[in-house]
């Protein structure tokens, strides 16, 4: 039988077959498929999706929003710096980033059994320090979320629809999208790593289920679509990756304008530097590897290559013409204008 969230929408759990059929039969609490858009996500994230329709946004909040595996990264670093480090002086820089910058998709994904036997780390001593009293199986990053000073930048990977209706008349969102074929391929790396994920498909099964809807957090083009209808609304600032790498002043100037942080071309420069993907390479891992990776996986690392193109690396021609052809069957009813290039 179904249930409904706060958002109107309705969810049921995954049965066993199915759970085998995708990989994701690992979870402690399962998995739930989300209506009417088909989202699919671990079985307790019905529970952290009530309280975050519910947390109080303020005015000045900035969520960086993607699909996994999309930039989000690396937008977060440049829009926090943006905010609250324009002169490269801030100490706080120092800290990692989803320390300062809160991950409110992450808590469901880490079930007690997840954390249990692990020694103390730089998260969880976080939310010890900053939550006292508080238990962190109740929602670490939200809770740290709930606390962090003003003004928040917040990153998710949620669909604007599971957000309150009015949410973009409240705080500013800029969404990040990518080619869906460097996307699968950064996905397939980055999950096989996951101590969460102790079985994972093969990276060409990993893109036939993205091509069906069968990905955990899809469906892609769903996550897509919602934010692209929304682009010309004025707290919503939607961004290629691939311009981001193409030009990325001319994609700082932008922002500039849209958080209103009106940071001289200088700075911005600097600012350009600091977040490249070098830069923020050599200052260290997002992800502890004794928390988050495999034993067998240490060596895999989060910030992989950044680069625009790395599919051809692993696409065969057939599936380069089947997902092609996913491409533009999804984005035909729309005017999205894309930045990939589509066999013809």
């Amino acid at each position: 039988m179904s249930k409904t969230l706060l958002s109107g929408h309705t969810y049921e759990e995954l049965k066993e077959e199915e759970l085998k059929a995708l990989d994701l039969d690992h979870f402690d609490h399962g998995v739930v498929r989300i209506q009417p858009e088909g989202w699919l996500y671990p079985g307790t994230a019905p529970i952290y999706l009530d309280r975050l329709y519910n947390m109080e946004f303020r005015s000045d909040d900035v969520i960086v929003k993607t699909f996994p595996k999309c930039g989000t990264t690396w937008m977060q670093e440049i829009v926090w710096t943006m905010l609250h480090n324009p002169n490269l002086d801030n100490p706080k820089a120092d800290e990692f980033l989803w320390i300062r910058s809160e991950d409110i998709s992450l808590d469901m994904m880490f079930d007690v059994e997840t954390f249990k036997g692990q020694p103390p780390n730089y998260y969880l001593k976080k939310f010890n320090e900053t939550c006292p009293g508080k238990k962190w199986e109740e929602g670490l990053s939200l809770q740290l979320a709930e606390v962090a000073k003003s003004p928040r930048v917040i990153k998710s990977h949620f669909p604007l629809s599971l957000y309150p209706g009015d949410i973009l008349d409240r705080i500013k969102v800029v969404y990040v999208t990518r080619n869906p074929k460097d996307m699968i391929v950064s996905y397939s790396y980055f999950f096989e790593a996951l101590k969460v994920f102790p079985v994972v498909s093969s990276m060409e099964e990993t893109q036939k289920k993205l091509m069906t809807g069968q990905i955990l957090y899809g469906p892609y083009w769903s996550h897509v679509k919602q934010a692209w209808q929304k682009r010309h609304h004025p707290n919503l600032h939607f961004v290629f990756y691939e311009d981001m790498k193409a030009d990325i002043m001319s994609e700082l100037r932008k922002l500039n304008e849209f958080l209103g942080t009106q940071l001289s071309e200088e700075k911005l420069e600097a600012i350009a530097q600091y977040t490249s993907f070098s830069s923020m390479k050599a200052r260290g891992e997002p992800l502890q590897d004794d928390v988050f990776h495999k034993e067998n996986k240490s060596d895999v690392k989060f910030f992989r290559k950044g680069k625009t193109g790395d599919w051809k690396n692993h696409f065969t021609p057939e599936l380069q013409k089947k997902m092609d052809h996913w491409i533009k069957e999804n984005i035909a009813d729309t005017d999205l204008n894309l930045k990939w290039a589509l066999a013809e």
